[in-house]
């Protein structure tokens, strides 16, 4: 089952000033996240769904798209309750998976862009907690 609209990705040369430049713009802040070897790839999130990813070695995902199109919008995340289902939905409409990694509490399924209009879409399954709590869990200095 369909949840929210998770975050929108973009695909950018340089995160550091790309996340300059949006902070800046929108008044926003990232939280850079650090890189996944096993991705390629480096993001940052802000807590309005603003999503910035580079690449962080040639041959990656990121760094392919980022060759062929440029820096751009990158992937539509949805979140989503029951992964699975969602999945055989998406496929029975004709889509076509073209990852799926987990990371942590959190499942990704990317589908190739040719079957949705030519935009990334992403399920993402995790566990929320609601915003009090991981407040209350973050440690301030």
């Amino acid at each position: 089952m369909f949840e929210k609209i998770d975050r929108i990705a973009i695909a950018v040369k340089d995160l550091d000033k790309a996340a300059e430049f949006f902070s800046d713009l929108l008044g926003i802040e990232f939280d850079i996240v650090g890189s996944s070897e096993q991705l390629g790839m480096r993001g940052g999130y802000s807590a309005s769904g603003l999503e910035l990813i580079e690449s962080t070695h040639p041959g990656t995902i990121i760094g392919r798209f980022l060759e062929e199109r440029g820096e751009g919008l990158w992937a539509l995340v949805l979140k989503v309750k029951n992964m699975d289902e969602m999945i055989k939905k998406f496929e029975a409409k004709g889509m076509k998976v073209a990852g799926d990694v987990t990371v942590g509490a959190m499942r990704e399924v990317a589908f190739h862009p040719k079957g949705s209009y030519g935009v990334e879409i992403v399920l993402a399954e995790y566990p929320e907690k609601h915003g009090a709590t991981v407040a209350a869990l973050t440690r301030v200095d």
